[in-house]
């Protein structure tokens, strides 16, 4: 498995990896509609090409299939870095992908000193968070589309690398 920089040609692969891993993680508590929506407007053309400007974005791959992606941006200092997304494939999960996009993209800032995330309430990967220390800092309500949500901040202290 290699971790490369994403390119424009990753879109449609990525997109599919973010509609099936949303199908798996949310069906219970996002309506698919509402699902639809949010994924349409996050990969989008337009939307692409702005995170491609301001983000670190990196895919893993092997043998020419996209197991994964992570995107990544941060303070002007580089110091509190933020992981907008980091999907892995259900047919890849268990096989430290995310672990390793997580290592490649924190690579990219020069001493980083915190990592945060966004987590929906009901997402069953918090507790892999949680396991690698991070811990929840606060929530929040909000939507999608109209859709009430609760949004939970998580953030870990960078000083003891990750293992």
């Amino acid at each position: 498995m290699i971790i490369r920089e994403m390119q424009f040609s990753d879109i449609e692969s990525v997109s599919s990896i973010a509609a099936r891993t949303w199908k798996d993680t949310y069906s219970a508590f996002i309506p698919e509609e509402i699902q639809g929506k949010v994924l349409t407007d996050a990969y989008s053309s337009e939307t692409m090409e702005k995170r491609f400007k301001s983000s670190i974005t990196l895919v893993a791959e092997n043998k020419e299939e996209i197991m994964g992606y992570a995107f990544f941006s941060s303070d002007t200092l580089g110091k509190d870095v933020f992981l907008e997304s980091l999907y892995v494939h259900p047919d890849h999960q268990g096989k430290k992908v995310g672990k390793q996009l997580l290592h490649a993209g924190l690579s990219k800032f020069e001493d980083p000193t915190t990592i945060s995330l966004t987590v929906y309430n009901g997402n069953p990967n918090i507790t892999i968070y949680e396991r690698i220390g991070f811990k929840v800092i606060e929530e929040n309500k909000g939507n999608f589309y109209g859709h009430p949500m609760v949004f939970i901040l998580m953030k870990r202290n960078l000083i003891d690398h990750f293992k």
